[in-house]
């Protein structure tokens, strides 16, 4: 604080204090800073939020508020550790201020002041979400007025001080909070909070000329328990004035109690009116889609299926062709008239599927017929081999979506059909994918139907493998901890311990396990071959993991003692023999003479399998 000189205190924020301030340079007409000090509990609290804050100062858009620097200071009066934030100053006022001079005139705000602010506010917070950067505190005092219908973001705020729950009891009014999002109360802060903080603001400038400060506080308070409270006070400001009805529509999607029904910032950019916001603001940092009108769309569409393929190829950067393009090559696949183009069709989908990556509903569509294409490959006896440009696009896909659980549900059941090519899982290996299927399945390892596909995937991915390839090894490697946790999570389960099983034998044959992997795995895979002795290709596939422990894990005991135990079931003597465990037992007695518990065990389930 040493090199700014404080002019005055201005109005106190939720969690700090507002300075207004210049350098000490001695120069006439300095350029003015705010300065927002925020007191940290302890040393650890504000290293945190210096490190989450530090992303603010690459922050570079005509809406929001340049952060000049950060520092940590400390302030003997009061004993105190205190967070720093410099900010530009406007030199004018903010929202709140606007609102309440409107409200105390019974004014309304005009169209186009309400159009513009939308239409910056909805770019600003477009570019700072792409950033993974959270405003958190979205409200009129923290909205700029830099013009007649001019607005800027300002104090953003880090996870780490909004979630000081004990400064939000005592420091915080009621009043401070009325903008905030029913999540937020529990301390959960996502995108689709700043989504609320906007739409709240939003109500609260369409109504100031219907609703006096006591009403729209408490109309704030009450749509976050009962969204229908909503609907009473756009009937009103309908009533007095009809030119904000196209905004009504946009505030009932902003302003959903449940997080998951609201927009994101990117599905508002698709609504026609905020497009038409966007556009009246100019420069924007939303790349607007391009479109056709509907009725050149739906005729190009209308041939067959060369003539659809051709046409989503011609405008591939318009998601509308390509979104209806893919329910038209649907009815293809269902009538198997799509056959003998199966492999183009899969080309186009995927391609359309990483153009418009941000499209939930064109991914999930595009999953979906996709899984339809291989499925009606494989009943013709075809697999197909996909190229290194099309296992990109699947891969833009998952790290786009690496949140949404039933579109990855979708794309690793794609994954795990489209991996038994060996080609296909070449290439799937050269695009990087493995660290992304041990994300999801860390992240979703309650979900069943990942776990049992990833665990497939993998198993191909390794079978395929070059051992050879010391960055493949490393990655490999990487993923015997977390099959094994598959497998310890969901060992009642005979699919997916079959699936995981398979997967630590083939990555057990490419030398994945480590030496400190063998007795863990071991008995994790004992366990699995103990609780589902039913399943055949579960008890082969174990043994075989197992067996491949044999030199160097001090196994052979246990392993011999199950295979016996194994062979007590008529249907699984069968496929013992057809894998050849004979031959194994055999060994075994060959590399363990000296042992005659292991011979007893070997000898006895010799004579069983002989029988």
């Amino acid at each position: 604080m040493e090199k700014y000189e404080v002019l005055e205190q201005l109005q106190p924020g939720a969690l700090g204090t507002m300075l207004e301030a210049e350098l000490k340079t001695g120069k006439s007409a300095q350029k003015k800073y705010v300065i927002k000090q925020v007191e940290c509990i302890d040393q650890y609290q504000a290293s945190e939020a210096l490190k989450e804050a530090k992303d603010l100062l690459k922050l570079r858009h005509s809406n929001i508020c340049i952060y000049k620097e950060l520092f940590l200071t400390w302030n003997n009066e009061v004993s105190s550790l205190f967070l720093c934030l410099v900010m530009q100053h406007s030199g004018q006022g903010d929202l709140s201020a606007l609102i309440k001079e409107k409200r105390q005139k019974s004014e309304k705000i005009r169209d186009m002041v309400v159009q513009r602010f939308l239409g910056q506010m909805v770019d600003a917070l477009f570019y700072t979400h792409q950033q993974n950067i959270l405003h958190r505190n979205i409200k009129p005092s923290n909205i700029l007025v830099t013009g007649e219908a001019s607005f800027m973001l300002s104090d953003f705020s880090t996870e780490t001080l909004m979630k000081d729950e004990m400064k939000w009891k005592i420091r915080v009014e009621e009043s401070s909070k009325s903008w905030m999002a029913p999540e937020t109360f529990g301390f959960s802060f996502t995108e689709k909070s700043d989504i609320w903080s906007l739409g709240s603001v939003l109500l609260d400038m369409l109504t100031c000329f219907v609703l006096n400060a006591e009403e729209i506080t408490s109309l704030l308070q009450d749509i976050r328990g009962d969204s229908s409270c909503l609907e009473g006070a756009l009937t009103l400001v309908q009533n007095a004035d009809s030119s904000y009805l196209p905004l009504f529509p946009i505030l009932c999607m902003m302003l959903q109690i449940e997080p998951s029904m609201r927009p994101s910032v990117k599905d508002l950019v698709d609504v026609p009116f905020v497009r038409e916001c966007l556009t009246f603001i100019g420069d924007t940092s939303v790349t607007l889609k391009k479109s056709l009108p509907p009725k050149i769309t739906d005729l190009l569409l209308e041939g067959g299926i060369g003539s659809v393929l051709a046409f989503m190829q011609a405008s591939w950067d318009v998601e509308e062709v390509q979104a209806k393009g893919i329910q038209q090559l649907a009815s293809f696949v269902k009538d198997k008239s799509a056959f003998p183009q199966l492999l183009k069709c899969t080309e186009v989908i995927t391609f359309a599927m990483k153009t418009h990556v941000t499209s939930l509903k064109l991914q999930l569509d595009g999953c979906k017929l996709l899984l339809e294409i291989l499925s009606q490959a494989l009943e013709q006896g075809v697999v197909m081999a996909l190229d290194e440009t099309v296992a990109s696009c699947l891969l833009a896909t998952v790290r786009k979506h690496s949140g949404n659980e039933e579109l990855l549900s979708l794309l690793c059941t794609l994954l795990m059909m489209v991996s038994a090519s060996e080609v296909t899982a070449e290439n799937l290996r050269k695009v990087g994918i493995i660290p992304d299927l041990l994300s999801i399945l860390r992240r979703f390892l309650h979900n069943e139907e990942i776990c049992f596909s990833c665990c497939g995937v993998l198993w191909s991915l390794a079978v395929s493998g070059n051992s050879e390839n010391n960055e493949d090894q490393a990655v490999l490697e990487g993923a015997v901890p977390v099959t094994s946790a598959v497998l310890q999570e969901h060992l009642q389960n005979g699919a997916i311990a079959e699936s995981a099983c398979s997967a630590l034998w083939a990555l057990s044959l490419q030398g994945c396990l480590t030496d400190s992997d063998y007795e863990p795995t071991t008995a994790l895979l004992l366990e699995a071959l103990r609780m589902n002795p039913e399943r055949a290709m579960l008890m082969k596939n174990g043994c075989l993991a197992l067996a491949s422990f044999l030199r160097v894990s001090g196994v052979v005991g246990a392993l011999c003692l199950l295979m016996k135990e194994m062979a007590q079931y008529d249907e699984v003597v069968l496929d013992m023999l057809s894998q050849k465990m004979d031959k194994l037992l055999s060994e075994i007695k060959i590399q363990f003479p000296f042992s005659t518990e292991i011979m007893t065990l070997v000898d006895a389930t010799l004579l069983k399998l002989q029988k």
